[in-house]
């Protein structure tokens, strides 16, 4: 069975094995998120410039090609991921000017083209996927990608292949990911050779420029690199990175045909380019898109799809690493149960307890978690209709932290409007106080979010008379541990539509512990049931970087919560995307049984897992 992977996937190995030989700083999630927005603004550019070349206003000059950029790409986007990168304005900075010789750079190429007078086409965000094989190998790989740029002028053969980079990190990692987009495009293109170019903005341009005979040494040892961290020349040895692939019957192959047909019945050349993945609760069908498709065309078929196939709802189809991807939902879906992941949870750190909270299963069940103690997941917003999944969600994320802390690393506050999903708490000893299971018909909840705010202004105090950066640092410094925080609002938007003042308390307390709480060990997760513009827009969105969203009524409310629609086609019962930055990944949350969530909820546990450890 073929092995799927992606360009992107195999940088990442590579990475992995020079930094075991070298010490190579991995960039920060900032720098990642810079990257990105370099790049989507760098194609969002080019395809208005390729749009408007018939006019007579198309590249006026170096000052309307910054301004567009600008004004229609780079500031909303800024705006945007405001919360990631409000602290961030070096990067933004460099970003900037990295932008800034991008547009020289761009409009020096367009005025080199006309004095040859040559129409040079551009062709930004070119997908590739082919097939790797060797006599000696097992089993094939299904290599695919997104290439930044193709350059080829008209009428003509001759192309060239662009790989920017927004910084130099580590220039052989670079050349060997461009070089895989090269191969991609040569063999797709095998009727004339291309040439290929590694441009950098550091911010300042450098351009490296390869013939293909130039290339010709490096793509054997690539390929059999590749072969090896594939496993595809031991079936036996063949490791869990790549994406998963279940035994699965010809039901499901002939409905992958199926689907290939239903896209060539609406005029769409697609085809498949692997095998299904047969996940817990949807299977998923990797397509190729042919020549001039485009991903939205392929989106609106969703609908006729599920009527076609017969299928409970409609298949969400999505991007992701540069693979297209149609998920269908299965018709026995699996349950994952909480107590068969609990092995994959990390153990307590020595210092601070075990700061990461559950998110879900991928295809292959393999765990994902998220650390709090990293800016881009500090504080959670979490949203989802009824029936999705959100309370459960909310549990295990209570559960998980709770099977890694003890009472003297973790507390708790939970705030319940809904009196009934966390009662089993009441007597717990991870709970911050007596009263810090918090139901808003008693207590104030803008009084203990103020209680909180407090609290970090005191631990602030504390660290700077000690002289260190945040709790980890305190922690480890040998003075009394203190505790992380953890917040869990769920029903955040009966809260606020209680009383416009105390809506007014409420936001002013998010705001601020969502700007500072971070290094002082606390932490937010709301959850709400109606993502509106009223509920999200402004104090959420700008303080709750991590996304939570299960499934959803409409696709504006998946907009609100994760800046795209998608939301709106899953399963519901803990179907999920989660997104901090980057694109959204796809997860299926763990489910706990009632008796597994009274036995880990109960002021028993801690005692009994502490009498069990000391007994061993």
């Amino acid at each position: 069975m073929p092995v799927h992977l992606s360009v992107s996937q195999i940088r990442e190995a590579l990475f992995a094995a020079v930094s075991k030989t070298r010490k190579i700083p991995k960039p920060s999630a900032q720098q990642r998120l810079a990257g990105r927005l370099f790049h989507e603004c760098f194609a969002a550019l080019i395809c208005s410039i390729s749009e408007s070349s018939g006019s007579s206003s198309a590249m006026q000059g170096l000052e309307t090609l910054e301004k567009t950029l600008y004004e229609r790409y780079l500031g909303p986007r800024l705006i945007t991921h405001l919360v990631y990168l409000r602290k961030h304005t070096a990067c933004v900075r460099t970003l900037w000017i990295a932008c800034r010789n991008m547009c020289k750079w761009l409009s020096e190429l367009r005025q080199s083209a006309a004095s040859q007078k040559i129409e040079l086409l551009f062709h930004p965000e070119e997908a590739f996927s082919i097939t790797l094989s060797m006599p000696h190998w097992s089993d094939t790989i299904i290599l695919s990608g997104v290439a930044d740029l193709m350059l080829s002028i008209d009428k003509s053969p001759q192309w060239c292949l662009v790989e920017l980079k927004l910084s130099r990190s580590v220039p052989e990692l670079d050349l060997s990911q461009a070089c895989l987009y090269h191969l991609m495009a040569s063999r797709q293109m095998p009727q004339a050779s291309g040439k290929l170019a590694l441009v950098r903005f550091c911010p300042e341009k450098s351009e490296t420029l390869l013939e293909e005979s130039e290339l010709a040494h490096v793509r054997p040892r690539l390929i059999e690199w590749i072969g090896r961290f594939a496993g595809v020349r031991d079936e036996r040895t063949r490791p869990s990175q790549g994406v998963a692939s279940r035994s699965f019957g010809t039901d499901i192959l002939q409905q992958a045909i199926r689907i290939e047909e239903i896209f060539h019945e609406y005029g769409l050349n697609v085809t498949r380019c692997g095998d299904p993945i047969v996940g817990p609760s949807y299977i998923r069908y990797p397509i190729q898109l042919g020549k001039g498709v485009k991903i939205g065309a392929v989106q609106k078929t969703a609908t006729e799809i599920q009527h076609r196939l017969g299928s409970q709802s409609p298949p969400f189809i999505h991007l992701s690493e540069g693979q297209v991807f149609v998920d269908l939902q299965r018709e026995d879906r699996q349950i994952v149960w909480f107590r068969d992941v609990l092995g994959q949870l990390r153990k307590s750190g020595p210092f601070g307890g075990c700061s990461r909270v559950i998110l879900g299963v991928d295809l292959s069940n393999r765990l994902y978690t998220a650390d709090l103690a990293e800016p881009e997941n500090a504080h959670f917003l979490v949203a989802g209709t009824t029936g999705s999944g959100k309370t459960e969600w909310l549990r295990c994320v209570i559960a998980g932290l709770i099977m890694t802390n003890t009472p003297q690393t973790l507390r708790l506050v939970i705030i319940d409007p809904k009196r009934s999903g966390f009662s089993e708490l009441q007597t717990s000893p991870f709970l911050l106080h007596a009263r810090a299971l918090v139901y808003p018909d008693e207590q104030n909840a803008a009084d203990v979010l103020g209680d909180l705010a407090d609290e970090m202004d005191r631990r602030y105090r504390h660290f700077e008379k000690l002289h260190t950066d945040g709790l980890d640092q305190y922690n480890r410094s040998g003075s009394p541990p203190l505790p992380r925080i953890v917040c869990i609002c769920d029903e955040y938007a009966d809260l606020i539509n209680r009383d416009r003042e105390e809506r007014k308390h409420i936001e002013s307390r998010i705001n601020r512990l969502g700007q500072k709480a971070r290094s002082a060990g606390i932490h937010l997760v709301i959850a709400t049931q109606h993502p509106s513009r009223q509920i999200v827009k402004g104090t959420l969105d700008a303080n709750l970087p991590a996304r939570v969203g299960l499934k959803m009524n409409r696709d504006i409310e998946s907009k609100m919560v994760l800046n795209q629609r998608g939301a709106e086609h899953l399963l519901g019962n803990g179907d999920m995307l989660f997104k901090n930055i980057g694109e959204p990944m796809r997860l299926q949350a763990p489910l706990m049984s009632p008796e597994e969530r009274h036995r880990i909820f109960s002021s028993n546990f801690y005692r009994e897992n502490l009498n069990e450890g000391k007994s061993e």
